[in-house]
């Protein structure tokens, strides 16, 4: 990455080796040459019968080379030569680099586009003409927030009047889905050529009174589009779906319009996937073929996989046709040959394409692969070839068997990671799929999509500083964010560390001010930040800089959000760390390359922004990206990947080919999914009726459930039709879940109901477990023995490695008990807690594994109470108004975020800062807080803190021990409670001079009708036994102190963190059985 201002760097590769020429075979060579005065072309072919190779060839054949820069193009108004144009874009990305391939060399221009692209370069080269800004496009997050900010204003009763059908109501148009309706009808009623006036009358006409009122959404929003042109420094603003139509109205007007300056005509266009084609893509190659460009369209309509983004198959069968939308009377021309896998993977495909409907003819399908041995036929010696499938019995499994069928390939094969792809059906299989083939330490590629950028977890932190350097300071949520940040690094115990020392800073110096003002003092302050104790000085030193930094960039003239993030982002200094981890390929690479990703799409939305938007500075550009719900689309540069295996949907896949497919997660109702998706506005219907299969404007749910099939059908005929020499087709049988009916499509003579065991996994960690399992192997024979014995080598020599586990010493129940030594000498002083006491008293064996680790994590009831606790020490005689605004400021902290266990904590917060003012208020006079003790009882060393010790007038004090649990003790149990026996023989012992205990309390705050419940404990002098708890620390000690510990049964076994590891529970046992 490269800073804002400053000049590239230049980069040396190897010389490219000479690009090969394709052999093409006789029906590709004949479209090949088709001649120029013969009329367009359609080229209809199987799934791998070459037609992107055919393409690029008829392309390059007819570009010839008419400019030094590009081919057939001469870079001005007038002849353009041949253009190449490919629906999507990840397609035209793969064709462009199969042309520069081909050319050997790079071009200053871009060779291959989609239609949109080219639309725009049409645009374009007109407003240069005309002296006018070029246009800009519309993206999908800026015409979602303008449909809010229109569907809000109706909300306020601005503007005209939409009267949306009853059905829709006032929650239903703030909904982010309802947006998402509004611009698929929009987007189809741009396809079809509809404008508001035309939609509003098929709402009329066919009583749809949704699009009557969407059509007068859609008039508004155009106009607020219209708006941003009138400006003299800005251009047309376009959206995607308008585009296409606008650049083919442009060039039909060009004389006009550009009068000066001759029309720009081309001699061919060359279209791949057409069958990925809209109707505008239509509509714009009628207006090049009527200006006469010769058409030569390649395409499969049993492959079409952009149904969703307005793509039309049946736009290849109307190609031959002469009247239609999409009608060029062109020559049909088929390729025969399958240059793809064998003759049972050609079977396979067959089969999917053969339940497609019919778009035109299906001579297509016939399509063959050469014979084993002939040229073309593809075969690898020894490794597996054509149809698997396996039924698995969960997705755990699945994805496991997955990854063995990978790695063996990898293994046993040499087949390279970047030859093997997984096509799942939805974003959501492709995230858990990919997390769990990481697990099993296969390396994956290939994204679910792109999130809302302000969301990503690399460029949230740099917009809270951006804001926090244009405000001065951070606010205090701002302040713990940016600690916890990758620029702070600090997790919560360091935060609270943090929070301590800067509270005990604050007191040494004679200070009262909350934490909260303290944190955000130190954040504005480099020096003062940079003067905090070693232990702590390191977060907020990082993030003062980084604030520091943001602030001197906004004071430099010519300040841009492009600048200001840099400045933030180099101050970081998290460049090198992401990038090294990034390059590691270990533990966290994928993420690191996922946030320095991020990063540069940041830089990329701050460059667009400061270029589209005049005098938008730093405050805006925050603004603007806060205000997009939508994830969008960036054209900013990512890092490549190293070897690894794609997994990606059918869309994704399209055009591409590897050695091995993986078709996975084939369930019911998962693929194919037969759901209608757009009952509410109607979008399918309106695409339905201007299509003639539906007169009423109304969908007709058996024709509209075939087409959904037949776009299932499609997208498994992508995934399928992948595989050059393996295809294995995965799914689950559970509960639950059960294989689709595309398993018995693709293996009609697999039993669905057989399923596979997942052999063990193919890694170190599964051969340790393997040999392991060898080695213990039951037999008194000479073959058994020689099994064990040569498993018992390879595991020495794995031992002798250093591949864990495989060495016996590690093995769990082989080793001898380590010692029979008590835990402490018998002069030796030994440590002791009050909560230990307790403890240990109770049980001793819950102890000791306890002080061994075997404690579980904190829960988010702990988390909770461990902020209340805090609270109550910084406010210890705070009204509840202080206590509730304390809890408010720092409830980020605990990152619990809005859902329904963060509103259900937030609420056992609220209650127990409730009852925690109710038992301040009730105890007006001096406390100490959070004060720490320290005296010798016999051998104990008795140590701590105590919540609070509240100061009465005879010049006693009472103790006070907080509890946040909702289950208090008996009141029996709380005269004798051990932790405040232990309290109060320390204020005995002297922790206070010339104070003695009055007795303590335990304040339950998670408990209690309207005040918090307590339980009490008289003084230990008014006691039956004065010496009780003197008498219980010292057991305690001697307790901790030996060799052994008895399991003794209590009420609070059932909630205990070791309890399997107690032989008194019926799950418990040894360690060492």
């Amino acid at each position: 990455m490269e800073q804002p201002g400053r000049g590239t760097a230049l980069r040396l590769r190897l010389p490219t080796p000479a690009p090969a020429v394709p052999e093409l075979d006789a029906e590709q060579a004949a479209a090949v040459a088709w001649p120029a005065g013969a009329g367009h072309l359609l080229v209809v072919g199987a799934p791998g019968t070459g037609k992107t190779t055919t393409a690029v060839e008829s392309f390059l054949a007819r570009a010839g080379g008419t400019g030094p820069d590009r081919p057939g193009t001469s870079g001005v108004a007038g002849d353009q030569g041949a253009a190449l144009l490919v629906p999507t874009r990840r397609g035209a990305a793969r064709v462009r680099d199969a042309v520069a391939a081909r050319l050997g060399r790079t071009t200053t221009q871009v060779l291959v586009r989609t239609p949109a692209s080219f639309a725009y370069s049409v645009l374009r080269l007109r407003a240069a003409l005309l002296h006018e800004p070029p246009p800009t496009l519309i993206t999908g997050p800026e015409q979602d927030q303008i449909l809010a900010e229109l569907l809000d204003g109706h909300r306020a009763g601005l503007g005209a009047p939409v009267r949306w059908p009853e059905s829709i109501s006032a929650e239903t148009l703030a909904m982010g889905a309802f947006r998402d309706e509004l611009r698929d009808l929009f987007m189809r009623a741009a396809e079809l050529g509809l404008g508001p006036a035309e939609l509003a009358e098929r709402g009329e006409r066919h009583d749809r009174p949704e699009w009557t009122a969407a059509a007068v959404l859609l008039e508004e929003y155009q106009e607020v589009t219209a708006l941003g042109e009138l400006t003299p420094d800005r251009g047309a603003r376009l959206d995607a779906a308008r585009i296409v139509d606008e650049a083919a109205a442009a060039l039909l007007a060009w004389e006009d319009e550009v009068p000066d300056h001759p029309r720009p005509r081309w001699s061919a266009v060359v279209v791949d996937d057409h069958q990925d084609s809209t109707l505008a893509t239509a509509r714009l190659l009628r207006v090049l073929a009527e200006d006469g460009a010769q058409l030569l369209l390649h395409g499969d309509p049993d492959t079409g996989v952009q149904g969703f983004r307005g793509g039309t198959p049946a736009l290849v069968g109307r190609a031959e046709t002469r009247d239609a939308l999409g009608g060029f009377d062109a020559t049909r021309h088929e390729l025969r040959t399958v240059h793809r896998g064998d003759a049972e993977l050609r079977a396979t495909t067959r089969a999917v394409t053969a339940a497609v409907s019919v778009v035109g003819t299906a001579r297509h399908r016939q399509a063959t692969v050469p014979a084993p041995g002939t040229d073309g036929a593809s075969s690898v010696d020894g490794a597996p070839h054509g149809l698997d499938q396996a039924v698995l019995r969960s997705r755990a499994q699945e994805g496991a068997y997955v990854a063995r069928a990978l790695r063996e390939e990898h293994l046993y094969h040499g087949t390279p990671w970047s030859q093997m792809a997984v096509v799942v059906r939805s974003a959501g299989h492709l995230t858990a799929l990919q997390r769990s083939l990481r697990s099993w330490r296969v390396p994956v590629s290939g994204s679910a999509g792109p999130g809302v950028l302000r969301e990503e977890p690399a460029v949230r932190p740099f917009l809270v500083a951006l804001d926090a350097a244009l405000a001065g300071t951070p606010d205090a949520e701002q302040a713990v964010e940016l600690l916890t940040s990758p620029i702070g690094g600090m997790d919560a115990v360091n935060l609270r560390t943090l929070r301590r020392t800067l509270r005990g800073l604050e007191r040494a110096a004679g200070g009262a001010r909350p934490v909260d003002e303290l944190l955000v003092q130190v954040l504005a302050d480099v020096e003062l930040a940079q003067g905090l104790p070693v232990g702590v000085v390191r977060g907020p030193a990082r993030v003062a800089g980084v604030l520091a930094a943001g602030r001197a960039a906004l004071d430099r003239a010519g300040v841009t959000a492009e600048t200001v993030l840099w400045a933030l982002w180099d101050a970081a200094g998290l460049s090198d760390p992401w990038r090294e981890r990034a390059l590691s390929g270990g533990a966290g690479a994928e993420r690191a390359d996922a946030d320095l990703d991020a990063v540069m799409a940041l830089f990329r939305a701050a460059e667009q922004y400061t270029d589209r938007t005049v005098g938008g500075g730093p405050a805006g550009f925050l603004q603007h990206l806060r205000s997009q719900d939508l994830p969008a689309d960036t054209l900013a540069a990512q890092g490549l990947r190293g070897e690894s295996v794609q997994v990606l949907t059918p869309a994704a896949a399209a055009g591409e080919e590897w050695q091995v497919v993986v078709v996975a997660g084939l369930q019911e109702d998962v693929w194919p999914d037969l759901r209608l998706r757009d009952s509410l506005l109607g979008a399918g219907a309106l695409a339905d009726l201007e299509a003639g299969r539906s007169p009423d404007g109304r969908r007709a749910h058996g024709p509209a459930r075939r087409q959904v099939l037949d776009d299932e059908l499609r997208m498994l005929a992508v995934a399928v039709s992948r595989a050059t020499r393996r295809l294995l087709v995965t799914a689950v049988l559970d509960e639950e879940e059960r294989p689709s009916s595309f398993v018995d499509l693709l293996a009609p003579d697999l039993d669905p109901t057989e399923v596979r065991a997942v052999p063990p996994a193919l890694d170190l960690r599964g051969l340790v477990a393997q040999l392991r399992c060898a080695v213990e192997e039951e037999g008194s024979g000479a073959e058994a023995a020689g099994r064990r014995g040569e498993a018992a080598a390879l595991l020495a020599h794995l031992a002798g490695e250093g591949v864990p586990g495989a060495d016996p010493a590690s093995w769990s129940g082989l080793a001898p008990m380590s010692s029979t030594q008590p835990l402490r000498a018998a002069d030796e002083q030994v440590p002791v807690s009050p909560s230990g006491v307790e403890q240990a008293t109770t049980c001793g064996l819950r102890w000791a594994l306890e002080q061994a680790g075997g404690r579980g994590e904190a829960s988010t009831d702990q988390s909770v109470g461990s902020l209340v606790h805090e609270i109550a020490a910084e406010h210890p005689h705070g009204t509840h108004a202080e206590l509730a605004e304390a809890l408010d400021a720092r409830w980020a902290e605990l990152g619990m975020g809005d859902g329904w266990v963060g509103r259900r904590q937030r609420d056992l917060a609220e209650k127990m800062i409730e009852r925690l003012a109710g038992y301040v208020e009730s105890v007006p006079g001096d406390v100490d807080v959070e004060r720490d003790f320290a005296v010798d009882v016999g051998r104990a060393h008795l140590s701590g803190r105590m919540d609070r010790v509240e100061h009465l007038d005879d010049g006693e004090v009472r103790v006070v021990d907080l509890k946040t649990s909702a289950n208090p003790v008996s009141a029996e149990k709380g005269e004798q409670h051990a932790q405040l026996g232990a309290y109060q023989l320390a204020v005995a012992e002297g922790t206070w001079e010339g104070h003695a205990p009055a007795g303590a309390r335990l304040v339950y705050l998670g408990t209690g009708k309207g005040r918090a419940t307590e339980r009490r404990q008289p003084a230990l002098d008014n006691a039956e036994n004065p010496e009780w708890a003197r008498e219980l620390v010292t057991l305690a000690a001697e307790t901790m102190a030996g060799a052994e510990f008895d399991a003794v049964q209590n009420d609070q076994c059932h909630h205990c963190p070791v309890r399997s590891s107690c032989p008194l529970q019926d799950n418990g046992g040894r360690v060492t059985q």
